[in-house]
């Protein structure tokens, strides 16, 4: 018997469901032991830094979009985006946000928001520290124009996370001119491969969705990332049943 789309759709979120909570519930009773990821075991030393040396942060989502075929990595990124911004907002300085989809002008900007709400100094949050640029998706001048108002911002690191292409080697070539540290992740292929090299430490792939584990480490986060891996085992044992299924 063949499913229908709706019908995988319904299993894959009940099974990303139990994993979820079963992961969450393991995690209430033993902590587990997380891969290490270089980037997020960075991340908080860095922003730690930025507080006490009163340096600003710089992050940027790209061309992630809501609406569009990155949603998810815009909506992943802004949620790694407050649990860091919540760290910052006990400082001076404001962290920085740049992207240049419109749509996600206000999400970076609520953001932000609930960050200065959590530490009860919303007196402190600025609505321009989130920047729009329209230049459009994967481009050049905006590239340019925010690495150029991060370095204006007296910015010790640049956290890129969501959808970038080449561009990306501009804020590369950016950051070690004005000595600052880069962390970097794309959902392209292109703007992973400067990431790659071009990075102090990089995000590959589905690693940016496990942000919330590394960060905060509540067990409903790292719930989370035992139902990505029975995802991902699942989808393997579907691809490795499909492939045999054709065989025979």
């Amino acid at each position: 018997m063949t499913m229908t789309n709706s019908e995988i759709t319904w299993v894959l979120l009940a099974v990303t469901l139990a994993a979820t909570l079963i992961g969450a519930l393991l995690a209430r009773r033993r902590t587990p032991v997380l891969r290490p990821i270089a980037a997020y075991s960075l991340l908080p030393d860095l922003i730690a830094d930025a507080v006490e040396s009163d340096h600003a942060v710089h992050f940027s989502t790209g061309s992630a979009a809501l609406g569009q075929l990155s949603t998810v990595s815009a909506l992943a990124s802004a949620d790694l985006i407050y649990r860091l911004s919540s760290r910052l907002a006990v400082g001076a300085r404001s962290p920085l946000i740049t992207l240049s989809a419109p749509l996600t002008l206000p999400l970076a900007q609520d953001t932000l928001r609930r960050a200065y709400t959590y530490r009860q100094r919303q007196d402190a949050y600025r609505l321009r520290a989130a920047a729009w640029f329209p230049q459009g998706r994967r481009s050049l001048a905006f590239a340019a124009g925010a690495s150029s108002l991060a370095a204006d911002a007296d910015v010790s690191t640049s956290v890129l996370l969501g959808q970038f292409g080449a561009e990306l080697a501009l804020f590369g070539a950016s950051a070690v001119r004005h000595d600052q540290r880069l962390i970097a992740h794309s959902d392209l292929v292109e703007g992973q491969a400067v990431a790659f090299a071009q990075a102090d430490r990089v995000l590959i792939g589905e690693e940016l969705y496990a942000g919330a584990a590394y960060i905060d480490g509540r067990p409903v986060d790292v719930g989370g990332v035992v139902a990505l891996d029975v995802l991902r085992w699942a989808v393997i044992i579907a691809i490795v049943v499909a492939a045999l299924q054709e065989a025979l």
